[in-house]
């Protein structure tokens, strides 16, 4: 049973799993048959990324990305057996995730998809790029060299 935590109350967590992830999120601690259940919401993990500079500088920046990257759901119930510890965040970790979550909450679509082309990271589609020719050429090809 995790005792360190108030139970039954919405607050702001960081969690450690056993598998050595770390996840953030709004959480509720409950107990089910001496077992603490951990009933979190809107999951992130955090993310570091390194960068270069021209300068021969290293610059750190942290980041969240959401911990199930392949589903739609926005909340999860974690056993007690799978949790190493749990913390409350930090005021200014609150700020950033919130932040974070607010944006990714945007209901207009179309709005999601401009910010996301207005990004640093995005890059316009090129019909030509990756284009090598058509299969028949390289079928004919493929024959000359195996034949000679």
């Amino acid at each position: 049973m995790i005792n360190y935590a108030k139970h039954d109350e919405e607050f702001h967590c960081v969690i450690k799993l056993v598998n050595g992830e770390e996840i953030l999120g709004k959480a509720i601690l409950t107990e089910d048959d001496n077992e603490t259940l951990i009933f979190i919401s809107a999951p992130v993990m955090v993310q570091t990324v390194m960068k270069e500079l021209d300068d021969g500088r290293v610059v750190k920046a942290m980041g969240f990305a959401n911990w199930m990257q392949m589903s739609d759901e926005d909340f999860y119930i974690l056993r007690e057996k799978d949790v190493l510890a749990v913390a409350s965040m930090s005021r200014e970790v609150i700020f950033m995730y919130e932040a974070y979550i607010s944006d990714y909450d945007e209901d207009d679509e179309e709005k999601k998809v401009n910010n996301m082309r207005k990004s640093q990271l995005h890059s316009n589609a090129d019909s030509q790029e990756g284009y090598l020719g058509k299969i028949d050429d390289a079928r004919k090809l493929f024959e000359r060299i195996y034949k000679s």
